[in-house]
C-alpha cells in the first residue's frame, strides 16, 4: 500500500514519522521491531512510499496509529506541499478540524496553569492521537525555557513545537497544521498524560535561518 509522509518529529533520539495511507487512515510508521525511525532518518514531509506493514498488536489508546513497517520502496516526491494537501483534502478527504483549540481531539483537552494542553483518563480518551487543524487565530511563536512553543490567544495557551522545519515567528490564522499528543507520561508520579504537540505547518515560507528544535484501493490513483 503506498503512504503519504505528512510529519516528521524530535522524540528524544530518534524521530516519530507520520503517514496517511492511500484509504486515509493516519499511521505512525515505526520500524519492524517496534521502534521510531533513527534521528537521522532521510524520510522526509512530501515523499510517497509504498510499504508493507502489520498493524502494532498492542496498542494503548489515543495513539491507534501504530504500524510496523517491513519494506519500504521510495516511490515519489509531490511537486510541492501545496500540491500534496490538495490530494489529501480532495482526494482523501482526511479530517480536519476546524476553530479554536477547544474542538482538538474531541474536546477533551485539558490546560495546566502554564498554558499546556493534554488529556487523560478522568478527563476522556480521544479516538485519536493525531489530526490536522486550521486555526481561527495566529498562532505567535512564544519560547520557554529553550523550548519552541506557539501561543493560541485564549486563556494563555501553548502547544510545544517538536517538528523538523525551522521555526517561524507567526503561523496565520487559517494556515493548516499538524497536532499530535506524546506518548502516555507520568511526572512526579502524579496522573498519566498525553500532552499536545506541535508536528508542523504547510504551505508557508522557510525561514531562511536554520534552528534545531481499509476498503479502498490499496494505491494511491495518480
Amino acid at each position: 500500500m503506498d503512504v503519504i509522509i505528512v510529519s516528521k518529529t524530535h522524540m528524544s533520539n530518534a524521530a516519530c514519522v507520520g503517514g496517511v495511507l492511500a484509504n486515509g487512515k493516519f499511521v505512525r510508521l515505526l520500524n519492524s521491531d517496534g521502534y521510531n525511525q533513527d534521528s537521522d532518518t532521510d524520510i522526509e514531509v512530501g515523499e510517497v512510499y509504498t510499504i508493507s506493514f502489520s498493524e502494532r498488536s498492542e496498542k494503548t489508546p489515543p495513539h491507534i496509529e501504530d504500524i510496523l513497517v517491513h519494506s519500504m520502496t521510495y516511490k515519489f516526491t509531490f511537486e510541492s506541499i501545496e500540491k500534496m494537501v490538495e490530494y489529501l483534502t480532495s482526494k482523501l478527504k482526511v479530517k480536519i478540524w476546524k476553530g479554536s483549540s477547544d474542538v482538538l481531539f474531541d474536546g477533551n483537552l485539558q490546560w495546566t496553569s502554564g498554558g499546556s494542553g493534554y488529556i487523560s483518563e478522568s478527563g476522556g480518551i480521544p479516538n485519536n492521537s493525531v489530526g490536522f487543524w486550521i486555526p481561527d487565530k495566529d498562532l505567535k511563536r512564544n519560547d520557554f525555557n529553550e523550548k519552541v512553543r506557539y501561543s493560541y490567544p485564549l486563556r494563555w495557551r501553548n502547544i510545544s513545537y517538536v517538528g523538523f522545519q525551522n521555526p517561524i515567528d507567526l503561523i496565520p490564522a487559517g494556515t493548516l497544521v499538524r497536532v499530535s499528543l506524546a506518548r502516555w507520561w507520568s511526572p512526579n508520579d502524579d496522573e498519566e498524560r498525553c500532552y499536545l504537540q506541535l508536528s508542523g505547518w504547510y504551505g508557508l515560507p522557510e525561514p531562511s535561518s536554520s534552528e534545531n528544535t481499509d476498503d479502498e484501493d490499496d494505491d494511491l490513483p495518480w
